[in-house]
């Protein structure tokens, strides 16, 4: 078998040790062997051989938390700007969204729901169950390695659609037992947005159950929690009675504090609570003071009760305007009002399909609803949800940079992209640029980080995380993930104000030992 060598690079192996100058063989999609360097170590040998002396030799970058679901069947080019930003692994299922299971009673309603973060579904996308998603996945042949999750947001729609009452026992049977044949047939880990609608409506008794089928089968449990704002300190002391009650492993997806009123403040509280809990719980995090969701985030879920699925619909009457109005008035236990935390001019229209609509796109909310002539915020939301069928993007300039520092520095933390794949022109810049901008900003210009603790938190520590096995450490018998670069030279072009920009500064990239060409 044709062996590839690299010699002489400064490797940061993964596992946030010392790096070490030395030499590394690749012996088809693995690593055969790592080494201290010796120059004449590679004489006479046949097969390529790359003199990677300056260059830092590190694992590809492994990203748990992206929204490609549907990207990965649907784009001919997905995984070029992915690799660009020295991605070689990722992960899709995140916050509760996976495109499997599925029912077909309310499979269509489901996949509009996801297409402003998961974007469109392919044309023949129909995936009852969990093994039919990953062949399809499989066979596209994709040029990076990719697992899924399995949300339980999508459990809970394929057992009982979008309505808000609790399961039955025979229908929380049939839920957990569609988790357990998910992780059978290769689910990674299983996630939840508890969030959203209409998982936002579980009980805490069926949220253990859910839990105890993650356990039993020794699956990782990822949760967009139920409050950032506000509502953070309940929402953490949520997820560690989970994990204290049924021995569930824990992820806290995007782990952040928002609203203008809690910066500085509530993520140190929240922090303490993990650390003392003493249990087994890690967060992921992305390096931007801006996070990335739906319109439909802002809508206080009492609406989606009263209306269901209906909702979209419902806000282009004169009825739906004017309680959408009174709901947003109030304060709701358990749900954070994005809109009053920080405000209209905080929140970006990052994408939706209307021509009528298209030069809202990168335009704040508050801009929205003085150059459209709407005499509110609500009936601009009530207005773009019925035209749009709710299918909206939004970016929300939420978090305190001063916060994002503290918890991308915290030893249990990875970092993630969050990348949202519904389209539009103005998408949010992590897309493009989470991974080089840790290297960029927090280890080159900063300094807040040292490489390898940078490069450990964006490849062994989630691998081992998430359980991907032989990923994320340079070391004999893992697959031969491998970027070549120099530090300095790596940079994030994404911004907010021009987000759709490609990273530069990876010099070579390897796949499983093939080395990529872009």
């Amino acid at each position: 078998m044709n062996r590839t060598y690299i010699s002489g690079g400064m490797i940061y192996d993964g596992t946030g040790g010392d790096p070490f100058f030395g030499d590394i063989v690749i012996n088809g999609g693995k690593i055969e062997e790592v080494l201290p360097h010796r120059t004449d170590r590679f004489t006479g040998t046949e097969g390529p051989l790359i003199h990677a002396e300056g260059l830092a030799v590190t694992p590809g970058f492994v990203d748990v938390h992206r929204h490609c679901d549907f990207a990965a069947l649907t784009d001919p080019a997905f995984g070029h700007l992915e690799r660009k930003q020295g991605i070689t692994t990722v992960l899709a299922g995140n916050c509760g969204m996976s495109p499997a299971p599925s029912d077909d009673s309310s499979r269509a309603a489901m996949y509009r729901f996801l297409e402003p973060c998961l974007g469109k579904p392919p044309a023949d996308g129909s995936f009852p169950d969990f093994a039919s998603y990953l062949n399809a996945l499989h066979a596209k042949k994709l040029p990076l390695h990719m697992g899924a999750m399995v949300g339980t947001g999508a459990v809970r729609i394929a057992v009982k659609g979008f309505g808000q009452s609790s399961f039955s026992q025979k229908e929380l049977d049939t839920a957990c037992g569609l988790l357990g044949e998910a992780f059978e047939q290769g689910a990674q880990a299983v996630s939840a947005g508890i969030m959203y609608v209409p998982e936002c409506f579980n009980t805490r008794e069926e949220w253990y159950a859910f839990c105890q089928e993650a356990a039993k089968h020794d699956k990782l449990l990822t949760i967009h929690i139920r409050g950032e704002g506000d509502g953070l300190i309940p929402s953490v002391q949520e997820v560690i009675d989970f994990a204290r009650k049924t021995g569930v492993r824990i992820n806290i997806s995007h782990f952040k504090s928002v609203g203008l009123a809690n910066w500085k403040k509530d993520i140190y509280d929240a922090v303490s609570l993990i650390e003392k809990s003493g249990l087994d719980i890690t967060a992921d995090v992305y390096p931007y003071d801006g996070g990335s969701t739906i319109l439909g985030s802002l809508i206080p879920p009492v609406l989606s009760v009263e209306y269901g699925e209906r909702l979209s619909s419902a806000l282009g009457t004169p009825e739906g305007v004017k309680a959408l109005k009174k709901a947003l008035k109030e304060k709701w236990e358990g749900w954070d009002d994005m809109l009053s935390a920080v405000g209209s001019g905080r929140i970006l229209i990052s994408s939706l399909e209307g021509e009528e609509n298209q030069w809202m796109i990168g335009r704040t909310l508050e801009e929205v609803v003085k150059d459209g002539g709407f005499d509110s915020e609500a009936e601009a939301i009530a207005a773009l949800m019925y035209a749009e069928e709710g299918k909206v993007g939004i970016i929300v300039l939420s978090m305190c940079p001063e916060d994002v520092d503290y918890v991308i520095s915290l030893p249990f933390t990875s970092v993630i992209s969050d990348a949202l794949y519904g389209g539009g022109s103005h998408p949010h810049p992590r897309l493009y640029g989470a991974f080089p901008k840790i290297i960029e900003e927090y280890v080159c210009r900063r300094k807040l980080l040292t490489l390898q603790e940078a490069v450990h938190k964006m490849s062994g520590k989630p691998a081992q995380r998430f359980q991907l096995e032989k990923r994320g450490l340079l070391r004999e018998g893992y697959y031969a993930d491998l970027l070549l670069f120099k530090p300095e030279e790596v940079k994030t072009r994404a911004s907010y104000v021009n987000p759709c920009v490609e990273a530069e500064g990876i010099k070579m990239i390897f796949t499983e030992g093939r080395l990529q060409r872009e």
